[in-house]
């Protein structure tokens, strides 16, 4: 049996792969699964939920089959808010020595 080298993911993909911007890539990519979530919850169409957003239907198969590299966090936060979400950003002193960027769904 041969032995297997392995590392410890950190839990955050993009810094696996060695991004500069990996925390921001994760807030991102979060942001857009809870936008994906929240349009799977309601029950809505793609079509209705591009309706409520102000996009067409084939942007929002877009960003739900994760092609969203050129959405800005601004404008997924924006369509969050728009599927009646609230946004909240809540800045600490770090705990360690690393500082940390974190998202976290609450409630449904």
């Amino acid at each position: 049996m041969s032995n297997l080298n392995y590392t410890v993911s950190s839990g955050n993909v993009f810094e696996g792969m060695g991004h500069n911007a990996s925390a921001a890539m994760k807030i991102k990519a979060d942001a857009v699964m809870i936008l994906s979530k929240t349009i799977t919850a309601s029950g809505m169409t793609q079509t209705q939920a591009a309706a409520k957003l102000g996009i067409d239907q084939p942007k929002v198969s877009k960003i739900l089959r994760g092609q969203f590299k050129s959405l800005s966090l601004d404008k997924i936060f924006s369509y969050l808010t728009a599927l009646d979400k609230d946004i909240n950003i809540t800045v600490t002193e770090k705990t360690d020595d690393t500082a940390h960027m974190n998202m976290y769904l609450s409630g449904s």
